[in-house]
């Protein structure tokens, strides 16, 4: 067992910033996660050789991320760099179980900063799991990281504006970006606009998104939804139809868009499991994408030690994790001793004004964006809805039915998340359908379980462990 005074999981723009407000105050802090390079999915960095050039990920998103990754590598000789390492298992008090190249080891943490970020939420609907329907991060993740275009001719949909700016890439690529779908509507963007004027910098890169996709000929459909992908062994066209305000579809002005690229995506959902794990208290906050950890004003869990930065506790965007992995990573150094109170007060003092300010502009978007209960009837009896058990929604309805109006009683009657992902891909859109089929509240209802292997563990592995890198810092 290696001891470390500090923990970070995540090279996001929350785990990076922790790292480097914690190396520069003195604290040797340990960084895992568990892809090959820092920068998480929205700093995501290309491999040394591609096989094609990987184009511009456009201004607002590549300055801000060198930038970070510069600072994080000029101290990488006071950090402890773990990557591809996979956190499989958390136990207490703050012991991380990991793996890396097929060893595992674990990390005995005096703190932990938890960075996981969060993933992408996409509701069933039938023709979901058609090859070509992908996420757009997917497609951004081809991109961007791999030099691969993900198909010829491509269709953007879901909520957000994530998907101006997945659209933007793809086009950009050489992928013929058909359009974009939008479940909000136009009227509802242009009532959001007073909130988001907190922030009329991040307003003016959002209008200026839309002014380039208009310039490319990229249509935005406002107030419409895909309702089903079609085609014969992989995806050859989208449905398209309207939707009212509350995102159910008028199926009688449905119309199919032939693409061979679907991208559909609703938002994000915060990575709670690491926090789960650890014994945090957890409460539901919709606006925040689901179930989040509390935390004190300094980003503390209510485990002593266990602090929670970024999308793992609340969809912010890159901007508000790279405050709040600042401000986690200097809490934990002064807990340490390495900073003094007046110096912490003086950092902290205009990190809070930012984050205030990028809370009332996020808080804007999610009211623009927010998920509306019509997503919960794309789905068909027959439609998968459990890709790891390959369960259907009749099958989820008959359990439900039978008794199963939370997610541990499902879960026992028909299997809905015991696969690899554990709940994590079907929760949200189950929890809704649990909630409109009985009248409860996603609360009542309550977040998936998850257990150690958090992720796929061959036993072969689990034999060789990795020989301890020593004890490590301490304060």
């Amino acid at each position: 067992m290696s001891q470390r005074p500090l923990v970070i999981v995540g090279a996001g723009p929350a785990g990076m910033s922790a790292a480097i407000a914690a190396a520069e105050a003195g604290i040797r802090p340990a960084r895992v996660d568990e892809n090959p390079d820092i920068g998480g999915q929205i700093y995501r960095q290309p491999p040394a050789r591609l096989p094609r050039a990987v184009v511009s990920t456009g201004r607002s998103q590549a300055s801000p991320g060198a930038d970070l990754i510069g600072r994080f590598e000029a101290l990488r000789d006071r950090i402890d760099v773990y990557t591809e390492a996979s956190v499989y298992g958390l136990f207490a008090p703050r012991q991380l179980a990991i793996l890396r190249k097929e060893r595992w080891e674990t990390l005995d943490a005096e703190h932990l900063i938890l960075a996981p970020g969060a993933h992408e939420y996409v509701p069933p609907f039938p023709g979901w799991t058609l090859p070509g329907v992908m996420t757009p991060g997917a497609a951004q993740a081809l991109v961007k990281t791999q030099g691969v275009l993900p198909g010829r001719r491509a269709l953007v949909a879901g909520t957000g504006p994530f998907l101006l700016i997945v659209a933007e890439q793809l086009h950009r690529a050489g992928v013929d970006v058909v359009g974009v779908v939008e479940m909000a509507s136009r009227a509802e963007a242009f009532r959001a606009v007073p909130g988001m004027l907190a922030q009329p910098r991040l307003l003016w890169e959002g209008w200026r998104s839309l002014r380039r996709l208009k310039r490319a000929g990229i249509a935005v459909s406002w107030a419409h939804v895909v309702i089903e992908a079609r085609g014969e062994g992989e995806v050859g066209e989208a449905i398209v139809a309207p939707c009212d305000e509350e995102g159910h579809p008028d199926r009688a002005a449905a119309k199919p868009i032939a693409v061979d690229t679907l991208c559909v995506g609703y938002g994000f959902v915060p990575r709670i499991q690491l926090a789960q794990l650890a014994g945090c208290r957890l409460e539901f906050n919709g606006p925040l994408g689901g179930w989040v950890p509390q935390r004190d004003h300094l980003l503390q869990s209510s485990q002593p030690g266990v602090w929670v930065a970024g999308d793992g506790a609340g969809v912010g965007g890159a901007l508000v994790a790279r405050l709040e992995g600042t401000l986690a990573g200097l809490a934990v150094a002064r807990c340490l001793g390495a900073l003094h109170e007046r110096a912490f007060q003086r950092a902290i003092r205009p990190l809070g004004r930012r984050l205030a300010r990028l809370r009332r502009f996020r808080a804007a978007l999610d009211r623009l964006y927010r998920l509306l209960p019509g997503l919960t009837t794309l789905a068909t009896a027959e439609t998968v809805v459990c890709r790891c058990e390959e369960l259907t929604r009749a099958e989820v309805e008959i359990g439900i039915q039978s008794g199963g109006a939370d997610l541990r009683t499902l879960k026992v009657m028909t299997r809905l998340g015991m696969g690899p992902c554990q709940g994590l891909m079907c929760w949200p859109a189950m929890a809704g359908l649990i909630a409109a089929r009985t009248g409860k509240t996603i609360e009542e209802i309550g977040p998936p379980s998850p257990r150690p292997p958090l992720t796929p563990v061959s036993l072969a592995s689990l034999t060789e462990q990795t020989p301890s890198s020593g004890s490590g810092c301490q304060s």
